[in-house]
């Protein structure tokens, strides 16, 4: 029983591969993006809550900042890995870059396109890309500034009209901001930089 319970309350391994960031990632932005954007919707709506998620509008709009948040939030957390693993390899940062645009392509295509986006998210992922490209040549900025990206697409797809959130802007950014800074803080923790660049940029693939 014992060592049931240490499994239960012992930290999850440690992301050491692409494969495992990629999931890292995707799990963090999900939560990001769902818990920012659907607690203030519930909070917002008061008493009025149950009628207003009922309305059939209000669900697509609401899906479709989810998924608009969440495509947001994965791409701060991928400017923030760069961050993360950058010092691991010197002089490859561009090559970095490239290869987590590819980690975001992905995971933005592991489910198919959401109902308001039949053709795709191809604008989003280019996006990312020249994001990376070209955070690489600069010096990291820290979470909380990286995060105001996300915050400003939060607030333009969030499904409460205008007028009646423009007291709110401090407050919903502030919690975009502090569920980025939440995933940074797992992310020294819980993804292994050193391995994971090694395996993102294998030494055979630095070139002569």
């Amino acid at each position: 029983m014992l060592n049931a319970l240490r499994a239960l309350w012992a930290a999850p391994p440690r992301a050491a591969t692409a494969d495992e960031l990629r999931v890292f990632l995707s799990r963090r932005a999900a939560f990001a993006a769902q818990k920012a954007v659907t607690d203030y919707c519930e909070v917002k709506a008061g008493l009025n809550r149950d009628h207003l998620f009922a309305e059939a509008a209000f669900r697509d709009a609401l899906a479709a900042c989810r998924w608009e948040s969440f495509a947001a939030v994965l791409s701060d957390l991928l400017v923030l890995a760069h961050a993360h693993l950058a010092p691991h390899v010197a002089g490859r940062e561009t090559a970095l870059a490239e290869r987590l645009a590819e980690v975001g392509r992905a995971i933005l295509a592991d489910e198919p396109p959401p109902a308001h986006r039949p053709d795709g998210w191809d604008d989003v992922t280019v996006a990312i890309a020249a994001r990376l490209a070209e955070t690489a040549g600069h010096p990291p900025r820290p979470p909380a500034e990286v995060a105001r990206a996300a915050a400003q697409r939060v607030l333009a797809t969030l499904p409460i009209h205008e007028n009646h959130r423009r007291t709110d802007r401090e407050a919903i950014v502030g919690a975009v901001r502090f569920h980025i800074v939440s995933a940074w803080d797992a992310m020294l923790i819980e993804v292994d930089a050193a391995a994971t660049a090694a395996d993102l940029l294998p030494v055979s693939d630095a070139g002569p």
